[in-house]
């Protein structure tokens, strides 16, 4: 089972998630609570638990300062928090896994299965760890920007790091997304599009289909006459949808100078 530490200033918040957690999620095991961010400090060395559910913003310090200040190799986490716009896109960035509040038993469910398959992979691969601490480390840094530049994308040993300008376009699969880069690399992720949607930089990035969410710099030409198409510098074209044709004109109209 994966040993877990819940780290919540506010005291229903703490007895519902560990009620939840014991009665839906067999893979996991409560093994303390903490009442503020120095408490789970000083509660992470003495249990050294596997995984730990952090609020992310609390009286004393808030939840990336705690990460930031303990010693490798640190927990896996799942962030617990109220729907902050900044403070998702650095945890979505970085691939570190959150539910919101209120918690939802499915989204707990969902995090536990994942806190459980990173348990064994972290056992089964000696590099993940290293990759784990450095997706937490981005998740810091992003932490303090209101877009982040590099993204953690995760694969089936660890992590890779990508720059966020090296992102050329992004297609939609259900719940799967593959990401094209620069360098003609595809990247394959478990997640929808919504997950990435959700902390681009809209001034650069612009979902113009259910399926496609393109990188505006990598842009060529926009084809009037073929029923509103972009054409990417790769040679790609995608179909833009009707109902987003006025968002991606007022964006291309406001990031390009015209002659």
């Amino acid at each position: 089972m994966v040993q877990c530490l819940i780290i919540d200033d506010e005291k229903n918040a703490r007895e519902n998630l560990e009620n939840l957690v014991s009665r839906h999620c067999p893979e996991l095991r409560v093994v303390s609570m903490a009442t503020s961010g120095l408490e789970g400090i000083q509660k992470i060395k003495e249990l050294k638990p596997d995984a730990i559910f952090l609020d992310v913003h609390m009286n004393d310090i808030d939840g990336f300062t705690l990460l930031s200040r303990l010693e490798e190799p640190k927990p896996m986490v799942v962030f617990v928090t109220a729907y902050e716009k900044y403070a998702l896109r650095a945890i979505k960035a970085s691939a570190i896994d959150y539910i919101l509040k209120p918690v939802s038993i499915r989204e707990l469910q969902n995090a536990s299965q994942k806190l459980e398959q990173l348990h064994k992979l972290k056992h089964e691969n000696p590099a993940f760890e290293r990759d784990y601490s450095d997706a937490l480390k981005l998740m810091i840094q992003s932490s303090h920007d209101e877009n982040p530049e590099r993204i953690a994308l995760p694969d089936h040993s660890g992590y890779r790091f990508e720059n966020m300008r090296d992102i050329v376009r992004m297609e939609s699969d259900s719940n799967y997304t593959t990401i094209f880069l620069k360098n003609h690399e595809k990247v394959v992720v478990s997640k929808p599009m919504k997950h990435f949607e959700d902390f681009l930089d809209e001034n650069t990035f612009i979902r113009i289909h259910n399926s496609h969410i393109i990188n505006i710099l990598f842009l060529k030409s926009y084809l009037r006459d073929e029923g509103g198409m972009a054409e990417l510098i790769d040679g790609t074209r995608l179909q833009i949808a009707k109902r987003r044709l006025p968002l991606f004109l007022d964006t291309i109209k406001n990031r390009f100078i015209k002659p």
